[in-house]
């Protein structure tokens, strides 16, 4: 079995690149030229899709308390219509959308504890209702 040859280049710190050379020039995909315009891409898009959701964590921030579990309906189609024109990338949406269902579903476990823990105060009035019985 032939052996793979490592790449030429040498890296910031001026020891050799151990990765394997990918290309007939002896490069690996770091250092291969050609390959230096695909690789901006990649990091660009990867930039850019932790960006998009920064700006939808600080959106949801921004709206923080002011919004409560009726507004949520609203809240999404209009992410919803922003999607369709343009205006919020899907990635954006698609977070705030999550966040609201966690939203919804913490809003509701905490109604229905404080729904049994009434239910069980009526039932015995003298339990402490920080013990939870099982069984």
């Amino acid at each position: 079995m032939a052996r793979q040859e490592r790449c030429k280049a040498t890296t910031q710190a001026g020891d050799p690149c151990r990765s394997f050379a990918i290309s007939a020039d002896g490069y690996c995909v770091s250092h291969d030229p050609s390959y230096r315009s695909r690789k901006h891409e990649g990091s660009r898009r990867g930039g850019e899709a932790k960006a998009n959701a920064r700006r939808a964590a600080k959106l949801w921030a921004s709206i923080g308390n002011a919004v409560n579990q009726d507004d949520l309906p609203a809240m999404l189609r209009a992410c919803l219509i922003s999607v369709r024109d343009g205006t919020m990338e899907p990635a954006q949406a698609s977070a705030i959308a999550g966040l609201a269902k966690a939203s919804v579903s913490i809003t509701n476990e905490i109604e229905l504890e404080a729904r049994l823990t009434a239910l069980e105060a009526l039932i015995d009035p003298t339990r402490d209702p920080k013990i939870r019985r099982i069984g």
